[in-house]
């Protein structure tokens, strides 16, 4: 049986592939970060509707006036 994956004088297929550098980080948490950014940013761009910002707001405004207020 022949070695299937050896070509190029003894290196395997994924040897020549291009590399790109991408510091401290293992493949697979670089597959998933660029799968999960290509499924999601376009949803992650979109604006916020106005009822949530609007919850938000009050929330916040909530939140400050216990802070000012002494206990």
């Amino acid at each position: 049986m022949s070695n299937d994956n050896k070509s190029n004088g003894g290196q395997s297929e994924r040897e020549n592939l291009p590399r790109t550098k991408v510091p401290d980080k293992d493949p697979f948490a670089s597959w998933l970060q660029k799968q999960l950014h290509t499924m999601y940013d376009e949803i992650v761009s979109e604006p916020l509707p106005d009822s949530l910002v609007k919850l938000i707001d009050n929330d916040a405004a909530a939140g400050s006036d216990k802070k000012d207020k002494p206990a």
